[in-house]
């Protein structure tokens, strides 16, 4: 449940008149705010648990936004048009009594806006004790006022809520590839598998493993698909270089290398990089054949979780003034620096001979977390794929 999404549908219950999917996605959305005492970004449906949830944040701006605009659109029934601010207030009789929103800044004026019973149709609404027409308060409107809203106390008529099973997608395949063979774990209510080569559609079988036919660089992955049609994420990308090759840059043979006690590197070392450390690295490479190359970097970055935080490192990779593209660093876990893995790979067409790269942190590769921007690079890898 995200209550982003969920506010949206509180608003199309209230339009629709439907009191009961009112009640119940208003408490969707505020029960657990009050059980955990902050606006969560998501939790699971069954349980109303943010426990479980694959990604989350407290204090989440947009399940704020949510719970606000349930204040003002619904429970108030704020309808902020052009040139107007009109009233149709909707309150489920089980939240029925009185409620004051004061010191609310519409335009140029202030209203203390006062609503009396459930319902959703108005009895009587004033501005300042005189009638207000139209239920609305119009935007050239300065000064501080009083608006009252009496609801007539009716419940609107019974209206069903669909209720559905809950449909989970299977979980990511594990694929690993020897001899000739993919391979992956079986994953609980698969029913079938697909086998996606270079993102496309390759083949789709039954069993937990696929023979590779011999050819040229390809990368491979696995969907599980369930009885009910449900697709898994696909697993990560996994090259299979056939008759292809591959060559390596220890990035520390062209720069210090960082003192640091991490493990796990191959060489003799690797190198920091961050907002003020190697904020540029130059990468000579020789390229055996003119062709289509897949640049990629080994790394590390345990600088958070891999579901938040938003420490990812980025760089802009170019050679000479051409920008070849951006390499995405993402952290690996909470101080996970000896857990290393490959970057997102830049493909280019490349020259044969002596090449000059160039790995920088622009102004582009600012992430969200705007301070942190850090990773350790153990070497870069060309492939060529074409």
């Amino acid at each position: 449940m995200w209550p982003f999404v969920q506010s949206f549908w509180t608003l199309a219950a209230a339009k629709a008149g439907n009191e009961q999917a009112v009640l119940e996605s208003l408490a969707a959305i505020y029960r657990p705010a009050a059980l955990f005492l902050t606006n969560k970004e998501n939790y699971v449906a069954q349980n109303g648990d943010f426990a479980g949830t694959q990604i989350n944040s407290s204090n989440m701006l947009w399940s704020l936004s949510g719970s606000l605009g349930m204040v003002y659109k619904v429970l108030f029934g704020m309808d902020f048009q052009p040139d107007r601010l009109v009233f149709r207030p909707f309150v489920p009789q089980a939240l029925q009594g009185s409620r004051q929103l004061t010191g609310f800044k519409y335009r140029g004026a202030v209203l203390d806006i006062d609503v009396q019973g459930f319902g959703n149709e108005i009895s009587t609404i004033t501005l300042d004790g005189q009638p207000l027409p139209d239920a609305a308060v119009l935007a050239t409107l300065t000064g501080q006022h009083q608006v009252r809203i009496v609801l007539r106390s009716q419940a609107p008529a019974a209206a069903a809520v669909n209720r559905v099973a809950n449909l989970f997608s299977p979980e990511t395949p594990s694929v690993t590839y020897a001899n000739g063979r993919l391979t992956w774990t079986p994953q609980a209510d698969a029913k079938a598998y697909q086998v996606l080569r270079n993102g496309q559609f390759a083949a789709r079988t039954t069993e937990t493993s696929f023979v590779v036919p011999a050819g040229s660089y390809a990368e491979y992955q696995v969907v599980a698909l369930n009885g009910h049609g449900l697709e898994s994420f696909a697993s990560e990308p996994l090259p299979v270089r056939g008759n292809s090759f591959s060559r390596e840059t220890q990035l520390e043979t062209i720069t210090p290398k960082a003192a640091l006690p991490y493990k796990g590197f191959s060489g003799a070392g690797f190198v920091e990089i961050s907002t003020t450390t190697n904020q540029t690295l130059t990468i000579p490479v020789v390229v055996p054949a003119d062709g289509l190359y897949a640049i990629d970097f080994r790394y590390a970055n345990g600088n958070g979780p891999i579901n938040t935080n938003n420490q990812c490192a980025i760089r802009t990779l170019r050679l000479g003034g051409q920008q070849l593209g951006t390499v995405v660093l993402p952290q690996r876990g909470v101080d996970e620096w000896s857990n290393w893995g490959f970057s997102n790979p830049v493909t280019v067409r490349l020259k044969k001979g002596s090449q000059v790269l160039t790995l920088a942190y622009e102004p582009a590769n600012t992430n969200m977390n705007g301070a942190v921007n850090q990773a350790m690079l153990d070497y870069l890898r060309l492939t060529r794929i074409q």
